[in-house]
């Protein structure tokens, strides 16, 4: 059982002890800014695009889709993915063995309250012949 206690406020260093001792009076713990939440701007299976966050399949662009990616880190800056790469660029080829890759999306800028990701690059083993057309980096759509 807790029993009231009174101070006396009568004495202005007593007040000012006690506020120093119990941290500051009236002073508000500061509280850390609630961090943007971070999503990229997926096409797959969408015209409009839909925000996700940590999507399995993502269109990069027009010429490239990452498959199957297990994402490794998300946000607040930098995302980091591994799955398998496929486009236009590789057919026929690459329609039944994709190329394992690694995907980096970064540059997040703000949209309507959240944050985008708004660029994309690839490291994959991708074939010399396939290499001058290989989409491997770009940009991404935003709303």
């Amino acid at each position: 059982m807790r029993l009231p206690v009174r101070l006396p406020v009568c004495l202005p260093v007593t007040v000012t002890v006690l506020c120093v001792a119990a941290g500051g009076c009236g002073s508000a713990p500061t509280a850390q800014p609630a961090e943007t939440p971070v999503y990229v701007l997926n096409l797959q299976n969408s015209e409009r695009g839909r925000a996700e966050q940590r999507p399995a399949n993502l269109v990069l662009s027009e010429f490239s889709t990452m498959s199957g990616v297990t994402w490794r880190t998300w946000g607040p800056t930098r995302a980091t993915g591994a799955g398998r790469l496929s486009g236009t660029w590789c057919l026929p080829e690459c329609a039944d063995a994709p190329y394992a890759a690694t995907v980096t999306l970064s540059s997040v800028i703000p949209v309507k309250g959240k944050g985008y990701f708004s660029r994309y690059a690839v490291t994959a083993d991708v074939p010399v012949r396939h290499r001058p057309e290989a989409d491997l980096s770009g940009v991404l759509p935003t709303p």
